[in-house]
């Protein structure tokens, strides 16, 4: 009898680990790191003038609206957010409702806004969209543009012009060493391993590349993913219903 190896447990495994490029939701979370960095330099530019503005101009009348122009802004930007982390992440996070609403005269608004713990969670979320922006932007320029970079390796090593390899000023030298006492005397090996310009010439050395290209740009995927995961977490713990803590009111 056929087994159905479809459905192993190894198989499933490997799916998990290699199926990653090939998942919907990977490229959806990869859209929401690389969305991360412009919105998170945006909101970090604008509480910085914006509330370096209203507290220098707290003491006159002008800087209070300002601050509070601020904090009600937050207030909205952050339900962009949600948005975003439900149409991209795949994660419902529902509002919790807080502070800007029709209700109650302009005194009593101001207040909630002010005094509601979930404005301030809202103005520390946007002010740290910046860090996960800059550690997706890092991934994927690095990891990710390196890996895609190796997949092509086959397609260009041997046009006309083309240098794939490691090239180097001065061959770097490696001196590994091991060395052991055996009675009253030193007794080593020590050895000179130099590594100088290397360059993709054969077939088989550029898909040895473009395999290494392969695990590398898996590597990533999951990386990113982690990221987004995380970043779905927090998304919900400083702006969703569920994770607000208690009003300060």
């Amino acid at each position: 009898m056929a087994t159905d190896h479809s459905t192993s447990p190894s198989a499933s495994r490997l799916w998990g680990v290699f199926g990653v490029p090939f998942r919907l939701q990977t490229y959806r979370n990869l859209l929401y790191l690389v969305l991360s960095f412009p919105l998170g330099l945006a909101y970090f530019v604008f509480l910085s003038v914006g509330l370096s503005l209203g507290v220098g101009l707290a003491i006159t009348v002008v800087g209070i609206p300002i601050l509070l122009a601020v904090l009600a802004i937050s207030t909205g930007l952050a339900g962009v957010e949600r948005e975003i982390a439900t149409l991209l992440l795949g994660v419902e996070v529902e509002s919790p409702g807080w502070v800007v609403t029709e209700e109650g005269t302009i005194t009593e608004r101001t207040k909630r806004l002010v005094t509601d713990l979930g404005t301030w969670k809202a103005l520390a979320y946007l002010g740290t969209k910046l860090v996960v922006g800059v550690a997706a932007f890092v991934t994927v320029t690095t990891l990710l543009v390196t890996a895609v970079s190796m997949l092509a390796v086959p397609l260009v090593y041997d046009q006309p012009g083309v240098y794939v390899g490691v090239v180097t000023d001065a061959p770097i030298r490696l001196h590994p060493s091991l060395y052991v006492v055996w009675r009253n005397l030193l007794v080593g090996v020590e050895t000179v391993v130099s590594i100088g310009s290397w360059q993709v010439r054969t077939l088989p050395a550029a898909l040895g590349v473009a395999g290494f290209g392969v695990l590398l740009g898996v590597a990533s995927l999951h990386l990113l993913n982690g990221l987004a995961r995380f970043s779905a977490w927090y998304t919900k713990l400083m702006l969703g219903a569920n994770g607000e803590l208690p009003s300060l009111r």
